[in-house]
C-alpha cells in the first residue's frame, strides 16, 4: 500500500478546507418538493456537461464523446456494452432526457443531483444504483466530489461533477484489454470503479496515519501553543472520513447481499474482497479517530501537569514567606517600645530567625518529596 508523508505537521491545516467538512445543510428548496422532483444542489454553471462514452466488448473497443441524446440514441450497442461518463449535473434537463433514455427512475436521479447525499446502495427491476464520496490527492490536498453510478444489464452510467476522477486505470485497462474487465459485463466494471474509490480512501487515511505519528512525536517533546489546534483541525477531518465510509460499508454490504441477476456469481469473489478492503477501511478510520481522542487526553493530561507543578511551587513559596511575613509584620508594627529594638545584636538575630525558619521549611518539604 502506498504510504505519503507529510513533509511538515503544520501542513495539517490545508488537508482539507473547511467548507468541506462542514456538515451538509437541506437546500430551502428541496424542502416543499414532491419525492422525484429534480433539483441540483450545488452550484450554478456555464459550462457545458460532458458525456464521455467507452463502448467495449472482448473484441472491440471504442471512446468517443457524445454531443447529444439523439447521438446516444444512435449507438450500435449490439453484444457490446456502454459505460456512459457524466461530467456536470448543472443541466437538470439533460440529466433527466439520459434518465429516461435508461429508464431510471426520478427518485434515483434526484439522489444523483442531490450533493449531499449519504451513501449507499439501491436495487431496482432493471438495474442497481451507488453513490458515495470520491476522494482523492491532488497538490498537497485532499479533494472531494460525489460520485454515482447506475448500472444495468448492458450499460453503466457513472455521475461526477468535474473532471478530475480516480478512474484513469480503470479506463486504461479497458482501452488495453489488461485483465479480465473487457470479457466481463458492467457489473464487474461497476466493481471495478468502487474498488479504485476505496483503494483512494486507503491512502488518504494512511496519510493521517502519518501525520498521527508526527502528532505524538512531537507531544514526546514540548509541543508549540498550535499543536492543540493542529490535533483538533485533524481531529475533525478524520471524524468526516468515519461519517462518509461508513455508509459506504453499509452500501458495500448490500452490494454483497444482493439476488439480482445484473450481478453475475463470478463476480461475488470480487465483491468480498471489496468488502474485505472496505472493512479494513472502517477499522482504520476507528483506529485513529480513538488514537486522536487518546493524544487530545494526554495533551490534556500533560497540560493539567504542567500547571499543577507550577501551583505546586506557588503554593510552596507562599507558605515559606507567611511565616517570614508574619514575623516581618511584628516588627514592623509602630509602637514605641520594643525591646529587642535597644539590643546590639536584635538585627542579624532577626535575619538568623527568617533564615533558620525559611531553610527548615524547605528541608521539610524536601523530605516529603514535594520539591
Amino acid at each position: 500500500m502506498r504510504k505519503i508523508k507529510s513533509r511538515n505537521p503544520i501542513d495539517l491545516f490545508r488537508l482539507i478546507p473547511l467548507d468541506i467538512i462542514r456538515r451538509p445543510r437541506v437546500s430551502k428548496e428541496k424542502t416543499n418538493l414532491m419525492p422525484g422532483s429534480l433539483l441540483y444542489t450545488g452550484k450554478k454553471r456555464d459550462e457545458e456537461i460532458l458525456l464521455q462514452a467507452i463502448i467495449y466488448n472482448a473484441d472491440f473497443f471504442e471512446e468517443k464523446t457524445i454531443k447529444s441524446i439523439d447521438e446516444l440514441k444512435q449507438l450500435d450497442l449490439k453484444d457490446k456494452h456502454l459505460w456512459l461518463n457524466v461530467t456536470g449535473l448543472h443541466n437538470v434537463e439533460l440529466i433527466r432526457e439520459i434518465g429516461e433514455h435508461f429508464d431510471i427512475l426520478n427518485l434515483t436521479l434526484e439522489d444523483v443531483l442531490n450533493l449531499g447525499q449519504r451513501p449507499k446502495w439501491e436495487e431496482y427491476d432493471h438495474y442497481f444504483f451507488q453513490i458515495c464520496k470520491m476522494v482523492m490527492t491532488q497538490s498537497d490536498m485532499i479533494k472531494h466530489e460525489q460520485f454515482a453510478m447506475v448500472v444495468g444489464k448492458d450499460f453503466i452510467v457513472t455521475f461526477q461533477e468535474d473532471m478530475k476522477d480516480v478512474f484513469e486505470g480503470v479506463r486504461d485497462r479497458l482501452r488495453n484489454a489488461k485483465g479480465k474487465i473487457r470479457t466481463r459485463k458492467p457489473d464487474y466494471l461497476s466493481f471495478a470503479l468502487m474498488d479504485v474509490v476505496v483503494d483512494h480512501y486507503l491512502i488518504i487515511i494512511e496519510m493521517y496515519a502519518d501525520r498521527i505519528d508526527d502528532l505524538e512525536d512531537e507531544l514526546r517533546g514540548d509541543p508549540d501553543p498550535s499543536f492543540i489546534n493542529r490535533l483538533s483541525t485533524l481531529k475533525k477531518e478524520v471524524n468526516w472520513l468515519r461519517r462518509t465510509v461508513r455508509p459506504i460499508k453499509e452500501s458495500v454490504i448490500s452490494f454483497n447481499k444482493s439476488q439480482t441477476p445484473l450481478i453475475e456469481k463470478k463476480t461475488t469473489p470480487f465483491l468480498k474482497d471489496l468488502l474485505d478492503h472496505t472493512t479494513h477501511l472502517t477499522e482504520n478510520v476507528e483506529l485513529y479517530m480513538d488514537e486522536l481522542k487518546d493524544l487530545m487526553d494526554h495533551y490534556n493530561n500533560q497540560m493539567n501537569n504542567k500547571l499543577n507543578d507550577i501551583l505546586k511551587v506557588l503554593t510552596i513559596f507562599s507558605v515559606v514567606f507567611i511565616p517570614l511575613t508574619f514575623m516581618a509584620g511584628i516588627y514592623g508594627m509602630n509602637f514605641e517600645y520594643f525591646p529587642e529594638l535597644s539590643y546590639k545584636y536584635a538585627y542579624p538575630i532577626f535575619w538568623g530567625a527568617l533564615l533558620t525558619v525559611a531553610g527548615g521549611m524547605i528541608y521539610y518539604f524536601k523530605r516529603k518529596g514535594w520539591l
